[in-house]
């Protein structure tokens, strides 16, 4: 049965690679698809993200760029040592119960930036990063493929299809989706890579780790709700300390750039730490805070011109995000 199933759903799936098309009609099929999948899924009469759908809290903190960095890394952001006031938002990737397993993300709005930015707002630098260190999807193609098979519930027929499958991108799922115990435990990567400086001669990637010699932050109460238990605990307790650290890209055959579900390897170029993030204990999670949360929204591109983010899969999510952001906010109710 298992089996008649699996070929049904491929048989009635996309049996050929799709003609090639540009990035202008790429993005245009993505909005409307995306817009579909948001409408037709609303919690509590809100239209959810369509990825990083449940928010976890959204925190105030403060970003400090260290005085220590090497000189390779001072650039935009990091060019001169100081605290920025910023704001976070941990959220679960697609799962509405905090027990299952997930991809969680970690987004990070900073503000009062020197400089204009190549999109949105100045004065505002964003950065984004999930729970593992590469997509599930490598290419703006492929992640348009995913879009088609979730809007048409043919998700089995996008990772097993025998004439066009995406066994990768199943596996990486595989070992992204974790159960966890909090959100400030985890290290967070950005996946796609980005330009520091004022060229292309140096592209980077961001991570997101807990501070060193931080003991295990206490565990929350069990249920759809644990991790954000587990931030509040955690809070009630103590600040919370995370490092921002930087990747260089330092062999491109290895570290591409149009392939986001590539891991660059760290043993061959480590991260070093150029921030720490510092969340004092707050109150997040009232009702006026979370409805607060969902409204905040991001995007790679709201960023000073030395953090511009590189590659194609960057490139549509420029549009994608925006899109899905006006959508929430002309819905919201």
């Amino acid at each position: 049965m298992l089996v008649a199933t699996l070929v049904g759903s491929i048989l009635t799936g996309t049996a050929t690679a799709d003609e090639p098309v540009n990035t202008e009609q790429l993005v245009a099929e993505m909005n409307q698809r995306i817009a579909t999948i948001m409408r037709s899924s609303p919690i509590d009469g809100v239209i959810p993200r369509f990825n990083q759908a449940k928010s976890l809290g959204c925190l105030d903190a403060t970003f400090r760029v260290h005085e220590s960095i090497n000189n390779e890394f001072r650039q935009g952001l990091f060019a001169q040592p100081g605290s920025y006031r910023a704001r976070l938002r941990f959220a679960n990737a697609s799962q509405q119960d905090d027990s299952e397993k997930d991809i969680r993300g970690l987004s990070i709005k900073i503000f009062g930036v020197k400089g204009e930015t190549l999109w949105g707002e100045s004065g505002i630098q964003d950065f984004l990063l999930n729970s593992y260190p590469a997509l599930f999807v490598g290419t703006p193609e492929d992640f348009l493929d995913f879009i088609r098979a979730r809007q048409e519930d043919k998700m089995v027929g996008f990772f097993i299809n025998p004439f066009d499958s995406h066994l990768k991108s199943l596996w990486i799922l595989f070992k992204a989706r974790a159960v966890h115990s909090s959100p400030f435990s985890i290290r967070y990567w950005s996946t796609t890579p980005y330009r520091l400086g004022t060229d292309d001669s140096m592209a980077v990637k961001y991570s997101v780790t807990p501070c060193s010699g931080t003991s295990e932050p206490p565990a929350g109460q069990p249920g759809k709700d644990q991790l954000r238990s587990a931030m509040k605990a955690h809070l009630d307790r103590a600040p919370v300390c995370l490092e921002f650290g930087i990747q260089k890209r330092t062999h491109p055959g290895d570290m591409p750039i149009e392939d986001a579900s590539v891991i660059w390897a760290e043993d061959v170029s480590p991260f070093h730490t150029v921030a720490t993030l510092t969340i004092q204990p707050q109150a997040f999670d009232t009702p006026e805070a979370l409805a607060a949360c969902e409204k905040i929204s991001f995007n790679p591109w709201q960023s000073l011109p030395e953090h511009q983010p590189l590659g194609r899969m960057n490139e549509v999510r420029r549009e994608t995000y925006f899109s899905a952001s006006q959508l929430r906010t002309k819905e919201a109710p």
